[in-house]
């Protein structure tokens, strides 16, 4: 008892000044923030960026301290002060994941302006949408930073890059031996990737599988080599050589209907159409109606059309709606397509009303239903159904009143109904 009372005694007024010492620095850290009233020229700026990489290696120091959150909070603010949006919005990421008892609502106006680091509009929605996904409460710290990284392995901006690169790094120096490192690495290669790094992309992927033999994931990191290939470096040959690859050693694999869509999609770019049908109708077989598949389904489409068999088109879109009938947008789409060529190559109006009374009848308050009823209405007109044109015009008034097209439709009806 005596040994620990004396131990005690020796660490507290350590851990007392240290505590003290974390306080007296983050006091050092707020006044020279709030001396900072306006940022106005360069000078201000690359203070301000100074005093936001100082509250940075304070929070790196001091992980655990209470403040940490506010600190966080005040860092965001100095890097957008300093013109530094990236820094910004990714420590505001970080307090969001690492702090999710954080109350980020006084922080919005920073939130949206950090969000102008990103490029393009959805990317910009991916990234605001990592702010109000929760994490399980048994997340780990090495979780929640890994959380973060995800995201930035989704988004693009020139100056975006760099730090989310370095956030990378820093991660794996931090957390060296982290269950699922096989995994960031190959987010990593999506950054690279994302931010137009081919090479170094391939070369993350290919990380990913060299340090780590026992990976699960090393079927998806040699598709996406190929992805490179194929969409990015315009190299068929190799693209192809990974995905064979894939199917020969990973046949099993998460990753084999995946493939033979790409495949296949290749092989539509390079004009071998036959090929093509037959590597999506691999991939169908293997992916059936999930998320994946839709795009296979709509490729056989695709190259029908290329070859101008617009019959087998048509048939093929039919066929897609009814695989994701319960897809609204998925079916809608698809019958809406199949009428729209039923239309104008086919110019069979039979199967055009066919196709558009489908997505209707299945779907009646879809976002195109207006448009669909008008010309519904239309085409009964054009095929002397007067009285199906009526109802059609007053049942598109009625639903959708408001709509562009319930204007269009008392027009026509008021026609209709003086003749």
């Amino acid at each position: 008892m005596k040994k620990y009372l004396l131990y005690c005694l020796l660490v507290y007024p350590f851990a007392a000044a240290y505590a003290a010492d974390a306080m007296q620095t983050l006091s050092f850290y707020k006044q020279q923030t709030d001396a900072l009233v306006t940022v106005s020229n360069r000078d201000d700026r690359a203070y301000a960026n100074a005093l936001a990489d100082g509250l940075d290696t304070w929070v790196a120091q001091y992980a655990d301290n209470v403040n940490v959150p506010q600190a966080m909070a005040t860092e965001a603010r100095l890097y957008l002060l300093a013109q530094e949006r990236a820094r910004a919005l990714i420590t505001l990421l970080s307090l969001s994941k690492n702090y999710p008892q954080t109350d980020l609502a006084p922080y919005q106006s920073m939130v949206t302006d950090a969000l102008q680091a990103v490029n393009e509009p959805y990317r910009t929605s991916v990234a605001a949408k990592a702010f109000t996904t929760t994490l399980s409460e048994k997340a780990t710290a090495a979780d929640r930073k890994a959380a973060v990284l995800f995201t930035l392995s989704k988004l693009q901006g020139r100056t975006l890059y760099a730090p989310s690169a370095a956030a990378f790094e820093q991660f794996f120096r931090q957390y060296p031996a982290y269950e699922k490192n096989d995994q960031v690495e190959l987010w990593y290669g999506d950054l690279h990737r994302m931010n137009n790094n081919y090479l170094a992309a391939i070369s993350q992927y290919q990380k990913a599988t060299s340090l780590y033999p026992n990976t699960p994931y090393r079927a998806a990191s040699l598709r996406l080599i190929g992805d490179i290939y194929a969409d990015n470096l315009k190299d068929t040959p190799h693209a192809m050589a990974m995905y064979t690859q894939v199917l020969r050693d990973y046949p099993n694999s998460n990753e084999t209907g995946i493939v033979y869509k790409h495949m296949a999609i290749l092989e539509e770019n390079n004009k071998n159409y036959d090929n093509a049908l037959i590597n999506y109708d691999k991939a169908i077989a293997v992916l059936g109606t999930s998320d994946n598949a839709y795009e296979a389904y709509r490729g056989k489409a695709d190259v029908y059309k290329k070859t101008k068999n617009y019959n087998a088109a048509y048939n093929a879109l039919l066929k897609t709606a009814q695989a994701f009938s319960k897809n609204e947008e998925k079916y809608t789409e698809s019958l809406w397509d199949a009428a729209t060529l039923a239309q104008k190559k086919l110019k069979d109006q039979n199967k055009y009303t066919q196709a558009l009374e489908r997505a209707l009848v299945t779907y009646p308050k879809n976002p195109k239903s207006a448009e669909i009823m008008y010309n519904l209405a239309l085409t009964y007109e054009q095929q002397n159904r007067k009285v199906q044109a009526q109802e059609m015009y007053k049942k598109l008034i009625l639903s959708f009143p408001s709509d562009k097209y319930a204007n269009k439709a008392q027009g026509r009806l008021k026609k209709l109904e003086t003749k």
